[in-house]
């Protein structure tokens, strides 16, 4: 397997990233899913509530925002937090049996913007049937939600299991939550990877992005939160709106880094000798071991090599034998004094 500084030097890694960043439109590709995954959050709410209520105190869903607000912007928060409290002082727990199929589905298609998004990055078509896409997309979106409840109800119990285990134990498992949740993070975001391309994947080479994607959107959520509270004007600029801009920008900043992620599992596998080829679906199709970049950069320069040949030569006209000629000069000869004649006539 092929990593940055054991097969291929950071340089090169840093340069096929930027170029695959480019060349697959990634910040307009996440535009598209920020604006699928805005449409789709509400309902997952919506839904996520309902569940809860069987579970846990609905109220309790609120903590996974808390712990949201200790890298997002606050606005982020501040809508999210109000949508789950509203939802939690209603009859949600109905919505599972009256509107829950409704709210599922429409939660779904930002899953499967994202699986379409996730396509773009390993240059396949989807190939899936209709039913299949969404059945993944509804599957992942149950998924989601489940462990949301259990990441949620597990957050309110350590400080009660660390108070009952005592010192020195219980400041252990406070130190350890964040740790474990990160870690979660990374195995989450490992299986969106694994499942919702249409592409077979190998654990291994998912890794890598699954890690630097969920560092890089801590770091990218914790810094546009400073600059958010500290450098825009988004509320002078927008009014009321401001709030809703901040989400729409920290989901568009959170859609890129998991594609980013993506793009770092396809250039280390297209690069390694045991990985697919660039644009292959399946495990048993090796590639050349070169990047996507290295791919279309040889089609190029085989274009251009094809346009700097000069054009063939004109074809030359078969040369007649010499009794071929001597017929074609009668018949012309004959057919001449022929029209002469009648002319004469």
């Amino acid at each position: 397997m092929v990593w940055p500084g054991k097969g291929m030097s950071w340089k090169e890694f840093f340069t096929e990233l930027k170029n695959e960043y480019i060349n697959d439109n990634v910040s307009n590709v996440a535009g598209a899913v920020t604006f699928a995954a805005l449409l789709a959050i509400f309902p997952f709410l919506l839904f996520l509530v309902a569940l809860a209520g069987l579970i846990i105190d609905p109220a309790q869903a609120q903590v996974l925002i808390q712990e949201l607000g200790k890298v997002a912007p606050a606005a982020v928060t501040d809508i999210l937090g109000q949508r789950i409290n509203d939802l939690a002082a209603s009859n949600s727990v109905g919505l599972l049996t009256v509107g829950g199929l409704g709210a599922v589905w429409a939660a779904s298609g930002g899953v499967v913007a994202m699986m379409d998004a996730l396509n773009t990055v390993y240059d396949v078509k989807e190939s899936r049937p209709f039913w299949k896409i969404r059945g993944i997309a509804i599957l992942v979106t149950l998924c989601g939600a489940v462990l949301s409840i259990l990441a949620s109800a597990a957050m309110v119990a350590t400080p009660a299991v660390a108070h009952w285990l005592g010192e020195p134990l219980g400041t252990v498992v406070m130190w350890l939550r964040l740790p474990f949740a990160g870690l979660m993070m990374m195995l989450v975001w490992a299986i969106i990877y694994y499942v919702l391309p249409d592409v077979e994947q190998d654990f291994k080479f998912i890794t890598p992005g699954s890690v630097v994607g969920v560092v890089l959107w801590l770091l990218a959520s914790f810094g546009f939160s400073i600059y958010v509270r500290n450098f825009s004007s988004y509320d002078v600029s927008y009014g009321a709106l401001g709030g809703v801009i901040v989400l729409l920008m920290w989901m568009w900043i959170s859609a890129q880094v998991i594609l980013l992620g993506a793009e770092i599992n396809a250039l280390i596998e297209h690069k390694s000798p045991e990985g697919k080829a660039p644009g292959a679906k399946h495990l048993d199709e090796p590639g050349p071991n070169v990047t996507k970049g290295e791919l279309r950069r040889a089609e190029q320069e085989e274009i251009a090599m094809l346009r700097q040949q000069p054009p063939p030569p004109p074809p030359v006209p078969p040369r007649m034998s010499p009794l071929r000629a001597a017929i074609t000069w009668a018949m012309g000869f004959g057919m001449g004094l022929f029209l002469m004649r009648r002319y004469e006539r």
